[in-house]
């Protein structure tokens, strides 16, 4: 009977492996195949919070309403880039996007291929591996491959950065840019002509190139024949003017900076006698007044040797303020980067407005210390330079101010900004290191007048990934953590191996 018994359980026990075996066998015959079929069919199964590989409904009903072609060039092999494991959400977002009929992906290595790198530059752009161009119609967008993610980064006590949580913002600007050369978009950018300014295509080619890679298009515009500044003008430029506006342009401006508008003055010093009443009266209105000077540097160690035109100059923090456009210059500063000005004019508070929706402020001044009894010693002077005034004077005693910005929030928040030079982003000077604090000051005042990257933004939120990490304060505590994860578990596998082995031999 016992003997029965045993075989009985024996027989039992096969049976029940035999049924173990069966279902593993069925249980690999349909994973296999499964896994293959994904593969082949690239399906993704996207299992993270933020749909993290998956593009957003945003996009896919965009991407399926699509009617034009769009050529979309990657500065990097896709290949390369599935083996960053950093990168797995642009990796995963490009596959899709190329999925869809209008969206012609060409991914290339720019090392390989230097000739299709020329071919793209010729839009003007400053290329760089990870970049993409999007082209359609005769229009193009360039988005930096900087620009895909946005980490948060905090450091260890040995100041090594450690990557807290880190977001795919990619998709947003890829989307927008798209739509941005499907539609014609642009954040277009106005020289202003027919006062002797200097020419966009003659004086400002490489600048032309900056503004370009933050998709800004720049072409040049005479108000004579115009009877109204063209609606698509994010910004005006006037630079260099060597005559005044007419009272009909100066009612043109004033009635675009009424809607909202942005003019930048980079009024450099005239020797002439002429006077900007219509150009002043524009200034005076956002509190700025300008004066008729050339700026001089006095103290020797302040200025390029031989040059006292030529000479260092301060940034004005205004991080405390409501417009915050040198914060970033002043750290450039503090860290070593000197800053300089060259044949300027100055340009002052103007007080005969007491209107309480302008806010102005300095962001350039020329260098000078303060005594012990908080009195300035500034060692820059105004020296009197063209202009109609005969009773002008030097201006000395205080710091001058070179750069000044303004803004009226009862004119839609209409913009100013002003600096006593227009040769700094020339062709000669904007590649000089001298010239490197100024020249990134136009840009940051460009990007307050009118951010470029809004015309991008197609609503789509950025998508974290997250970095899980566990901070152990004490080994008590690391020793607890391994008995937890570790420890814990071994004993419980082996203690289910034993009552496994017992059955299987009882």
């Amino acid at each position: 009977m016992e003997q029965q018994e045993k075989k009985f359980k024996n027989l039992k026990n096969r049976k029940f492996t035999a049924y173990a075996m069966i279902l593993a066998v069925l249980a690999l015959a349909v994973a296999i195949p499964l896994n293959l079929l994904a593969s082949r069919l690239n399906i993704i199964w996207d299992m993270t919070p933020a749909k993290l590989y998956e593009l957003s409904d945003t996009t896919k009903e965009y991407l399926k309403n699509l009617d034009k072609q769009v050529d979309f060039y990657f500065l990097m092999d896709m290949d390369q880039l599935s083996t960053d494991d950093n990168s797995m959400a642009l990796y995963y977002s490009l596959k899709q996007y190329s999925e869809y009929e209008n969206i012609n992906l060409i991914d290339f290595d720019p090392d390989t291929n230097p000739e299709l790198v020329n071919q793209l530059r010729e839009d003007g752009y400053n290329l760089s591996i990870g970049d993409m161009v999007f082209h359609c119609d005769g229009r193009s967008k360039h988005v930096q491959g900087v620009s895909m993610y946005q980490y948060e980064v905090s450091y260890d006590d040995n100041n090594n950065s450690i990557i807290e949580a880190a977001y795919f913002r990619g998709e947003n600007y890829i989307t927008g840019a798209i739509n941005a050369v499907a539609s014609g978009k642009e954040a277009s950018v106005y020289f202003l002509t027919g006062h002797g300014e200097k020419s966009l295509s003659d004086n400002y080619t490489k600048f032309n190139e900056n503004m370009r890679n933050i998709n800004y298009n720049a072409q040049e515009l005479d108000l004579k024949t115009m009877d109204a500044v063209p609606e698509d003008a994010a910004i005006l430029i006037v630079a260099a003017p060597q005559y005044d506006l007419s009272n009909d342009e100066t009612r043109l401006l004033n009635n675009y900076l009424d809607n909202g508008g942005n003019i930048c003055f980079l009024m450099s010093p005239n020797e002439n006698e002429i006077a900007y009443k219509n150009m002043e009266s524009i200034m005076n209105d956002f509190g700025i007044g300008m004066d008729y000077d050339l700026v001089k540097e006095t103290d020797s160690s302040l200025y390029v040797s031989g040059d006292p035109y030529t000479y260092r100059v301060s940034i004005v923090r205004n991080e405390d303020t409501d417009v915050d456009l040198t914060s970033e210059l002043a750290d450039m500063t503090d860290n070593g980067l000197a800053a300089f000005m060259s044949n300027s004019r100055s340009f002052y508070q103007y007080l005969g407005s007491e209107d309480t929706s302008i806010q102005v402020g300095t962001l350039l001044q020329t260098i000078a210390d303060t005594d012990d009894y908080g009195y300035s010693n500034a060692t820059a002077v105004g020296e009197p330079y063209g202009g109609t005034d005969p009773l002008a004077e030097m201006i000395q005693g205080q710091p001058l101010d070179l750069a000044m910005y303004a803004v009226s929030s009862s004119r839609n928040n209409a913009k100013v900004f002003v600096m006593g030079n227009a040769e700094f982003i020339d062709d000669d000077n904007v590649k000089e290191d001298y010239m490197i604090i100024p020249v990134y000051l136009m840009l940051s005042n460009m990007t307050w007048m009118y951010d470029s990257d809004l015309l991008l933004d197609m609503g789509i939120s950025d998508k974290e990934r997250n970095y899980d990490s566990m901070l152990i304060n004490s080994e008590s505590a690391a020793n607890s953590t391994m008995i937890i994860f570790i420890v814990v578990p071994v004993l419980v596998g082996l203690s289910g191996a034993g009552v496994w082995i017992k059955r299987r031999y009882s």
